[in-house]
């Protein structure tokens, strides 16, 4: 069992446990006695949260008094910190970041060598390590670390964030005729994102409309991003943009939505993949939280929907396995593209999808039916303990029961968040909307 790792790594509110700098520390040394090599690196990224430099810095003193040379990049968005662990052969990275989160938490976000995000076995060990850890000075396993044995740390954000823009760069070769052609919606979520998207879609020569750029510590995800969906719609149709794309916090996810303020989810990202790929997949990788409708659309095109748990490493190291799934995501709007990246990249996927519009000559808009989905009611219910699901299973599996073969219900408990996710799945609407709120009743009222 992982009692610090969720989701997506570890996350919190900042200074409280488990976000803690003492967490920093122990977290270092765990990972330096399961992955350090002969090249002792670590790469560092934040996005922009008030208390992201608080972690690096505690991050950077503890790998350094451990031996390990550190590599600040400052704010970039999490594919960066991927990329480039993988292409500098770092020993591993960390982002730091709470993704969608509110600004008071944070968290962290640990790859391996290979820019992979961790396995529930690596979390494992490495809780297991930390658990074992004497934390005493006389008792330091490392206190022969002196002198020039000391690891180095270096500012190296304008060079290393430069190559990971110079890699979206030359990823795409686009014609200014055609971009000038094509006016965006841009909400940066006073994120990751909020300096190098404008610019490269400048470069690009799209005719954008940005807004919420300008981070000042505490307004990351504020009324934006792709947790407020509404911002983006709103700024498309205000600004009589052709499409709208709004990023979350770190810039792994994306949101998208048409001239008419219409959304368009992972689902529609990835079917509109599938659409334009001259790679002809067989397969196409997403979670228990993909859409029926969509799942149909890929059986028309002979192309076969993997599901995983939800979590988007778990997409990776799928497609990590498989010859044939270039493309993965969740219906929350992390993309995978299998060429780019192991992980999610907001950027990287607006721009693919970009680029299909323009050589098809089709309006995103023309995009926007191009499977029907099934309806779905969520709801996220607030609770003190997320064990709390043990106690209503039965309850739970009746109303799962009821949907079998019709639809779906997903009842679980946030990784990231203290809350449990209830999502029903199905062709009657008011039939989900009462189950939804049968379940959340019995939820609070099991508290």
């Amino acid at each position: 069992m992982r009692n610090l790792f969720g989701t997506d790594g570890i996350r919190g509110i900042a200074n409280k446990y488990p976000m803690t700098t003492d967490t920093c520390f122990n977290l270092a040394k765990a990972l330096t006695t399961k992955f350090s090599n002969t090249n002792s690196l670590v790469i560092i990224g934040k996005d922009t949260r008030i208390s992201g430099s608080m972690f690096e810095h505690a991050f950077a003193s503890a790998f350094s008094s451990l031996g390990i040379n550190v590599k600040l990049i400052g704010i970039c968005p999490t594919p960066a910190i991927s990329i480039l662990t993988k292409s500098m052969q770092a020993d591993f990275g960390i982002m730091i970041s709470a993704s969608h989160n509110p600004f008071a938490d944070n968290g962290i976000k640990i790859f391996n060598n290979l820019g992979l995000k961790l396995t529930d076995q690596d979390e494992e060990q490495i809780e297991n390590i930390m658990s074992q850890q004497n934390i005493c000075d006389e008792c330091n396993e490392y206190s022969e670390i002196i002198g020039e044995k000391i690891g180095s740390i270096e500012y190296s954000s304008e060079n290393l964030q430069l190559y990971y823009i110079d890699k979206i760069k030359n990823s795409f070769s686009f014609d200014q005729t055609d971009t000038s052609k094509i006016k965006i919606a841009l909400d940066l979520s006073n994120g990751s994102f909020s300096k190098i998207a404008p610019q490269l879609f400048r470069y690009f020569g799209f005719d954008i409309i940005s807004q919420y750029e300008s981070p000042n510590g505490i307004n990351i995800n504020e009324k934006c991003g792709v947790t407020n969906p509404q911002t983006i719609s709103d700024m498309t149709l205000t600004n009589n943009a052709d499409l709208g794309i709004a990023f979350d916090g770190d810039g792994d996810r994306l949101l998208m939505c048409d001239t008419h303020g219409r959304f368009l989810d992972g689902d529609h990202i990835l079917a509109i993949l599938a659409e334009s790929s001259d790679l002809l997949p067989t397969e196409i990788v997403s979670t228990i939280m993909s859409n029926f409708g969509f799942e149909q659309y890929l059986k028309k095109k002979n192309i076969k929907l993997i599901r995983t748990q939800v979590g988007d490493r778990y997409i990776s190291e799928y497609m990590l396995r498989s010859d044939s799934a270039f493309f993965g995501g969740e219906p929350s709007g992390h993309i995978i593209i299998k060429q780019h990246a192991p992980t999610g990249d907001g950027l990287f996927a607006a721009l693919s999808v970009l680029n299909y519009l323009i050589k098809s000559g089709k309006k995103i808009s023309d995009l926007y039916n191009i499977f029907k989905p099934y309806p779905v009611v969520s709801r996220n219910i607030k609770v003190s303990d997320k064990n709390i699901l043990s106690k209503i299973s039965s309850q739970i599996n009746f109303y799962k029961n009821m949907l079998l073969n019709r639809g779906k219900l997903i009842v679980r408990a946030s990784g990231t968040e203290p809350l449990i996710r209830i999502s029903a799945e199905g062709e009657d609407q008011s039939e989900l909307e009462s189950i939804v709120s049968d379940i959340a009743k019995i939820i609070q009222e099991a508290q």
